[in-house]
């Protein structure tokens, strides 16, 4: 690969945060995209490109999960040894109240694998785990709360492992989110 300019534009909208999300179960996809391999990409974006689409198995799709407005993060963290690196990636969202379709849901999660498309107040489409390392319920901290100030919530953290950080989807979600035909 070509080395190149790694540079800012000043002035670029850059807020934080996430916008929507969106799980699907990896054994309805399928087929699942790639991003280059390191050791024949040309460009160090194709390194975190998903360039085509996510192709689901016929019926299935992808499903909203809600999470409250400025309270979720999509996290990536290098970790390992010196010439062993690569990225815990994460997926923290809140979820008001304890409706029984959600604490249902939850309990179905538990021990499941899902892969997460998560959208960033920036419109862009990062994808938290794969066919190879799906993503999973790591964390659910609930609370009643104390007081009416207090938030009524779970708070759910989702994990997944990767060569890089969460990938960026560059297909289209509206193709995800009916049943393939």
């Amino acid at each position: 690969m070509n080395t190149q300019a790694i540079t800012w534009q000043k002035g670029q909208y850059n807020p934080g945060g996430i916008n929507d999300i969106w799980y699907l179960l990896p054994e309805d996809v399928a087929t699942f995209p790639a991003a280059a391999d390191p050791v024949g990409a040309t460009t160090f974006s194709s390194l975190v490109e998903l360039a085509d689409p996510i192709v689901m198995k016929t019926g299935k799709r992808a499903w909203p999960l809600y999470c409250t407005l400025e309270t979720g993060e999509l996290k990536a963290t290098i970790v390992g040894n010196r010439d062993g690196k690569g990225y815990e990636n994460s997926a923290e969202l809140s979820f008001p109240g304890s409706q029984s379709d959600f604490e249902g849901f939850k309990a179905w999660m538990a021990n499941r694998d899902i892969i997460l498309i998560v959208r960033e107040k920036n419109g862009v489409l990062r994808v938290l785990g794969d066919l190879e390392d799906p993503a999973f319920l790591d964390t659910d901290a609930s609370t009643s709360g104390k007081k009416i100030a207090d938030s009524r919530a779970s708070v759910l953290t989702f994990k997944a492992n990767n060569s890089t950080s969460a990938k960026i989807y560059m297909s289209a979600i509206d193709s995800l989110l009916v049943a393939a035909a």
